[in-house]
């Protein structure tokens, strides 16, 4: 078992107005092996609405070619273990209709592209405390983050885990969240017999102090993490 403890800093104060809902998801994957992974918008999703998209492939691969317009959030990529993966930001232009990750080896993967819409139009966008974590066996991870009491809204603390088949068992990568107020998770299933990938979501709220909270999950085969912060006002 491994954690990761960082904190994280309001970096808007009390000036961040902006709040967040949810819209939608896209999910993609590949069960055959290739270079390209193609993303497209959600479905409602609008011109301005936030878009964060996070790439998952079956091994120690690296992203050669970024979605075009896309902003890193942070990456795994090329580490000794996998699944390795990518994470990016994009205010949407309300017209592209599909994005392409490139990988420099042919392999399966997956990924998302989640939709949050603003309350109000976003000016800057600003991202925190990247983690990743990553295993390739029998392996019960967990990341572990500490942030201030947030800015009225504004803020939104974003997971994706993958889970990839082992001995040719499908598997089904849940998180758990200790404590776990506020947090939406949304089950990517049902997927294929290859990668299944969940994401998870909790946004700030007035007074929300955020302290201490542990994700893990119940994945016993190959799977991949990303946790990170994104703030917009």
């Amino acid at each position: 078992m491994s954690s990761i403890l960082l904190a994280a800093t309001n970096v808007f104060g009390a000036a961040a107005t902006t709040a967040f809902t949810h819209v939608a998801a896209s999910y993609q994957r590949n069960t055959a092996n290739a270079t390209t992974r193609t993303f497209t918008p959600p479905a409602g999703a609008i011109a301005g609405d936030l878009l964060i998209l996070t790439s998952f492939t079956d091994d120690d691969d690296v992203i050669t070619g970024a979605p075009a317009g896309w902003t890193l959030i942070g990456d795994n990529d090329g580490l000794v273990e996998y699944p390795a993966g990518g994470s990016y930001y994009i205010i949407y232009d309300g017209t592209t209709s599909s994005w392409t990750v490139t990988w420099d080896v042919a392999d399966m993967g997956s990924g998302i592209v989640v939709a949050f819409r603003p309350d109000s139009p976003i000016t800057t966008v600003t991202t925190e405390q990247f983690q990743s974590s990553e295993g390739i066996s029998a392996l019960s991870d967990s990341i572990t983050t500490v942030a201030d009491d947030p800015a009225v809204g504004g803020r939104i603390y974003m997971y994706f885990l993958t889970g990839r088949q082992s001995a040719s068992a499908i598997q089904d990568p849940t998180p758990s969240f200790s404590p776990s107020a506020g947090w939406t998770h949304v089950d990517g299933e049902p997927l294929s017999s290859t990668d299944q990938m969940d994401y998870a979501y909790k946004l700030a709220s007035a007074g929300d102090a955020f302290v201490s909270t542990t994700i893990s999950t119940n994945d016993t085969g190959r799977q991949g993490q990303h946790f990170f912060i994104v703030n917009a006002v």
